[in-house]
């Protein structure tokens, strides 16, 4: 036996040693395996087992195998691959494999007598007997055996690397996946179960319609591939064509709280394309789990210069950076073509910290979240400053099934307020936000808010507080609600229906023109006319009224033309 390891080590020395001059060989070698994928079709694997009249008991077998399995000779590994650090995948398959996987019983046997043998698969066409008849004339000694093996895999690592069309997609959403080299059947986000492992994404049982708040489907598309990492670019392109009737001061939303009371009568025309999207989900394997990390961006900013919108990283349970409140569920947001959304609707992101934790299974899960603060005090500068003495910590528990989806959240803050030249005074504040998503068919799908709470109108880009008198300031109550239903006509078209209303309650140190009520309204028209192209046509109507209860009302049309990424 140590006689036998020895002129193993030997030989798998030499072998080594031979690397320079295969190369010679080895274009020759790889224009016969491609030339083998060319030309073979699938064919069912056959029998691994062999019969006991093929059996020879005086031999020892060498298989010539898939990826990442050691060879062995005479019970020494000669992992030749392994050795020259060579790329290995089990799962994805090459031309020269293709062969072995194709016809399980090709080996090489080392007999006694070091006679080398080879046994020929019945069906096999011209190029693959080819193929075999290298590897037999090659395989007369135990060297030959090494180097077939060796110049096979070496042939089939220089294709990997200029041909790289065969990758498929891989699903990293998919909980201990034993791999991330090869293709992955099993749906993307499409049970509940999948859901209470992600934080930010929607079910995508809900999405009917248009969803321009989820991250992009992780399958297929623009996919980046490295070792035992792939990266999704997604996005989208999309240009607004927006017509208003009345004053509304923003022109590029349509955000009611911009509808300026009392003003002339005016018309206004706008075209942009501030809402294209583009994002980056990262994503690995690491200690059975997958590991996330994504980023994306639009150019709704000043000068349409790129903006940061989401960047975070999760690994299982755990969250940490920027993305939407744990205080929102973005499976209740309105399917509306317009940027803004319902008046009621918390579509805020800011930089957190969150875990989430089943309670009951995969039905009933909770989630708690340390959130960055930011608070909107209705006040003169030449009077204090607001202070963030805290951050904002939300909790929620969500539950889920098939047709329906319930949350309720629960946000609770300090806002502070110092006075020039005094001490800064705080005020506990906090609310709640109940949501709630039901299917009441297959493409139709209902939706509702309510949300209430003091110190929280800036989750609603509304103030938190306002000055009760010179020296002091008090929270501002604020009460909103909101009901939507998305219907689905046909496989092309598809619609929306949203009404919201949002209200505060001022204090006495506000002026009068001061926001008391919004309301929103929305209801478009959706088509899909080519894959990955949606066509739409949105009415918006929206009514501002002030604390001295003076009000105005805007009406706008919207056109919008989006182009997918794949």
């Amino acid at each position: 036996m140590s006689v036998s390891r020895l002129l193993l080590g030997l030989l798998f020395t030499q072998a080594t040693m031979q690397c320079h001059s295969q190369f010679e060989n080895l274009s020759t070698h790889n224009e016969t395996v491609r030339q083998t994928a060319n030309a073979q079709t699938h064919t069912p694997e056959l029998t691994k087992t062999k019969s006991s009249e093929e059996a020879n008991p005086d031999t020892v077998d060498v298989a010539i195998p898939p990826w990442k399995r050691e060879q062995r000779h005479a019970g020494i590994a000669t992992n030749i691959y392994d050795a020259l650090d060579l790329p290995t995948n089990q799962d994805i398959e090459t031309p020269a494999f293709k062969l072995f996987d194709k016809w399980p019983s090709l080996t090489t046997s080392i007999p006694a007598d070091n006679s080398a043998v080879a046994r020929e698969p019945a069906g096999a066409d011209s190029a693959e007997l080819a193929d075999i008849a290298e590897l037999k004339l090659a395989a007369t000694d135990e060297q030959g055996a090494v180097q077939a093996i060796f110049d096979a895999r070496l042939a089939d690592a220089e294709w990997r690397q200029s041909h790289h069309g065969f990758i498929e997609p891989v699903n990293f959403q998919i909980e201990y996946q034993e791999n991330f080299s090869g293709p992955a059947n099993g749906p993307v986000l499409q049970s509940t179960a999948a859901y209470a492992q992600s934080g930010v994404n929607s079910v995508s049982q809900f999405n009917v319609g248009v969803d321009l708040y989820t991250a992009p489907d992780f399958r297929n598309g623009l996919l980046i591939y490295g070792k035992n990492v792939a990266m999704k670019i997604g996005g989208y392109v999309k240009a607004d064509f927006i017509y208003d009737f009345d004053p509304i001061d923003s022109t590029d939303s349509f955000d009611t709280t911009q509808i300026p009371v009392g003003a002339l009568p005016r018309t206004n025309s706008r075209f942009h394309a501030r809402q294209t999207r583009l994002s980056f989900d990262t994503r690995w394997k690491n200690r059975n789990q997958i590991v996330k990390v994504y980023v994306e961006g639009d150019f709704f900013s000043a000068a349409d210069t790129f903006r940061l919108r989401q960047a975070y990283g999760e690994s299982g349970r755990l969250l940490v950076g920027k993305t939407w409140t744990a205080f929102t569920d973005v499976a209740a947001a309105p399917a509306t073509l317009d940027f803004e959304g319902s008046v009621s609707s918390v579509n805020r992101r800011q930089t957190q910290a969150r875990y989430r934790f089943p309670i009951c299974d995969d039905t009933l899960t909770g989630t708690l979240s340390v959130e960055d603060t930011r608070f909107i005090i209705d006040l003169e500068p030449s009077v204090g400053t607001a202070r963030s003495p805290s951050p904002d910590f939300v909790g929620h528990i969500r539950l889920s099934t098939e047709l329906l989806q319930l949350q309720a959240a629960a946000l609770y803050r300090e806002i502070g307020f110092q006075p020039n030249e005094k001490t800064t005074v705080t005020r506990p504040a906090g609310g709640m936000n109940f949501t709630g998503v039901l299917m009441l068919t297959g493409r139709t799908k209902t939706y509702s808010q309510v949300l209430f709470g003091k110190g929280i109108g800036s989750y609603r880009s509304l103030p938190d507080a306002a000055p009760t008198n010179a020296d002091d300031e008090g929270l501002l109550p604020m009460f909103g609600w909101m009901i939507g239903l998305t219907h689905e006509w046909n496989d092309l078209l598809s619609s929306n229906f949203t009404y919201a209303v949002n209200s505060l309650d001022n204090t006495i140190g506000q002026k009068p023109e001061a926001i008391k009520e919004t309301t929103y309204m929305a209801i478009n028209l959706l088509t899909k006319p080519q894959e990955r192209i949606t066509l739409g046509i949105e009415y918006l109507y929206g009514t501002r009224t002030n604390k001295d209860l003076q009000s105005a009302d805007a009406h706008r049309v919207q056109a919008a033309l989006i182009f997918d990424l794949p």
